[in-house]
């Protein structure tokens, strides 16, 4: 083989890499319309995103703000939860492979899932160290997994007693209340038996708050998960759940409803 010939293919070989690179950083951004949709959900504007949604799917293709958008609006936990983890696995450099870690650490916490989801804060404290979740204003309302005085744990690590104070405080009018099933609900407790979770019920709804228990069965277990109050927005919620934290000492955790 010639030296021109040589050339000639590494020149291409080098060409075939810088094209691949460029493709997987091109995928990598997030468009300005993929930031708006996204900034519309966290503002509880899901229904106008989900219209629009299909196109965003089909313009940018292996795109990981779509698909962390995909798994935003999912119409199960489980499918989102797909969603997350392939930002995470095929784009951990992306800007939202951090928030994804932290809403499958959501979704395993929400389940009562509690070893399985420390091993996913401990990833995103591993990989994502300055992450905002971890540094910034959510990480105030974030559970301390560990933490006894908060509750006790069964031995099939589902939470069975909530503590809950001897002279709790009244809650702020402006939490109670409401009937409206909002985007955004604050979880406090995730429970192996209905009693437990209807005694948390009635804890918060004699504070006059508006409480529900959701059953959800994953792995042939049963959970009673009781969400206390309807929000639309999560910041909204994390404010609450702050309140929550001080006034009652019982730790809590922002769901999105599917």
């Amino acid at each position: 083989m010639s030296r021109a010939s040589t050339i000639v293919r590494r020149t291409a070989g080098f060409f075939l890499l810088l094209g691949a690179f460029l493709a997987v950083t091109h995928a990598q951004e997030t468009a300005p319309e993929i930031r708006d949709a996204i900034a519309k959900v966290d503002h509880g504007q899901a229904e106008d995103v989900k219209r629009v949604l299909p196109d965003l799917a089909a313009k940018f293709q292996n795109n990981p703000g779509v698909l962390y958008l995909q798994g935003r609006l999912a119409a199960d936990g489980i499918e989102g939860v797909k969603f997350y983890q392939s930002v995470v696995d095929n784009f951990p450099k992306s800007e939202y492979a951090d928030a994804a870690l932290y809403h499958i650490y959501q979704y395993y916490y929400a389940l009562g899932l509690y070893r399985t989801a420390e091993l996913k804060m401990q990833a995103l404290r591993k990989d994502y160290p300055a992450s905002p979740f971890l540094t910034g204003s959510q990480a105030a309302s974030m559970p301390a997994l560990e933490d006894p005085a908060v509750r006790v744990r069964s031995k099939d690590d589902t939470m069975s007693v909530a503590a809950a104070p001897s002279q709790p405080a009244e809650p702020a009018p402006s939490a109670a209340g409401t009937a409206v099933k909002a985007p955004y609900t604050l979880q406090t407790g995730a429970f192996s038996t209905s009693a437990n979770a209807e005694k948390q019920k009635n804890f918060f709804e004699d504070k006059g708050f508006t409480v529900e228990v959701t059953n959800k069965v994953r792995g042939g277990r049963s959970l009673f998960l009781v969400w206390v109050g309807s929000y639309g927005t999560a910041d909204e919620a994390r404010r609450f759940g702050k309140e929550v934290r001080s006034k009652y000492n019982i730790d809590s955790i922002v769901v999105e409803r599917y």
